[in-house]
């Protein structure tokens, strides 16, 4: 039967003590062929259970000191004392993986036991990264997994705040990737979302210069008809080719009849535009882009400078030193270009009106 320190309910102290005697048996059993050093350790373990059996629970380490004095030095197991090199070494790596094994097991035991008793700031960080990384390396549910970790970790830095615990690095990388990369999500989708206008005002006026073009591009000339030697077919094939000429001009005359007093405002649409008609929609998505994220900027400085305190508390750490006079160099600069931008926009509408 094969024992183990937990199953000898021994001390912290004297389960090391009993480990590095075992591991001190199996240096000196190391190269030996005619003894099995599993043999020798399950009988070690064996007997200091039977010499242990009326000690008090858990075992202090000086009852187990006193049963390995009478067990005697470990050096005493092996049957020579010059083991081989190859088994010393073979020994000394196996010792080595058996130790890295036990340290990776042992913090894998800190971490879970801080995720179910540890403090309520650092169980949150371990959790929050730990959905973020689930997220990132399986990509299916990362948006999900980004807006589970963001609250985990914006809870975790709202605990460490309350009690008044600073952050380190440990804690900070735990916790920041998820708030930063949700910080940039929606600061990017609150100040860059005014250029939806610009692409609208674009394909609008793209159309418009389609309909000029189309508009102004000459009537078809009938064609003649080919040279076919057969009269009969030669002339039935001229009749089908007029009709259907007759049927596309008809419909040409109705469509522009239809669409000319749109025409007409689109032309002046176009002579508001000091471009060429085939760059006139990217020109006007710039000027409506530009003005449209000028006026949205104005508004969101204003805002953010009455409210610093909430911009902070919003994007943070990303704005965690903003103050009100950057919202309001940020409000007057974009009105000092809304002024210009105003007086064209006039101009526009005078000349459509």
């Amino acid at each position: 039967m094969t024992f183990t320190p937990a199953d000898l309910d021994l001390s912290p102290e004297a389960a090391a003590r009993f480990d590095s005697y075992l591991s001190q048996v199996r240096a000196a059993l190391a190269g030996t062929g005619d003894v099995n050093p599993g043999e020798i350790e399950a009988d070690i373990r064996e007997h200091v259970e039977n010499e242990l059996h009326a000690a008090p629970r858990p075992v202090p380490l000086a009852a187990l000191d006193a049963v390995l004095t009478k067990l005697g030095p470990p050096s005493q197991w092996g049957t020579t004392n010059d083991p081989t090199l190859l088994h010393r070494a073979r020994h000394l790596f196996r010792e080595r993986l058996l130790a890295a094994r036990a340290g990776t097991m042992e913090r894998a035991k800190r971490v879970r036991f801080t995720l179910w008793n540890g403090p309520e700031d650092w169980r949150l960080a371990y959790l929050a990264f730990g959905v973020f990384a689930l997220g990132a390396l399986t990509m299916i549910v990362f948006p999900i997994a980004l807006v589970v970790s963001y609250i985990l970790a914006r809870a975790g830095l709202a605990v460490a705040a309350e009690k008044g615990i600073a952050l380190g690095a440990g804690r900070k990388w735990l916790l920041y990737p998820p708030v930063v990369l949700m910080n940039l999500v929606l600061l990017i989708a609150l100040v860059v979302w005014p250029v939806v206008a610009a692409g609208i005002t674009g394909s609008e006026v793209a159309a418009s210069a389609h309909r000029v073009e189309n508009f102004d591009r000459p009537d078809p000339v009938p064609r003649e008809a080919r040279e076919i030697r057969d009269a009969q077919m030669r002339q039935e094939w001229k009749e089908r080719i007029a009709l259907q000429e007759e049927r596309d001009a008809r419909a040409r005359r109705e469509w522009k009849e239809r669409i000319a007093s749109q025409v007409e405002e689109d032309r002046k649409l176009l002579a508001t535009i000091p471009a060429n008609p085939r760059w006139a929609p990217l020109v006007a998505a710039l000027f409506v882009g530009f003005g449209a994220l000028a006026l949205w900027w104005a508004v969101l400085g204003s805002v953010a400078a009455t409210f610093p305190l909430s911009t902070r508390a919003v994007f943070h750490p990303l704005c965690n030193n903003f103050e009100s006079r950057h919202g309001r160099w940020v409000a007057v600069a974009c009105v000092v270009l809304l002024i210009p931008w105003v007086a064209a926009v006039y101009d526009v509408v005078a000349a459509l009106v």
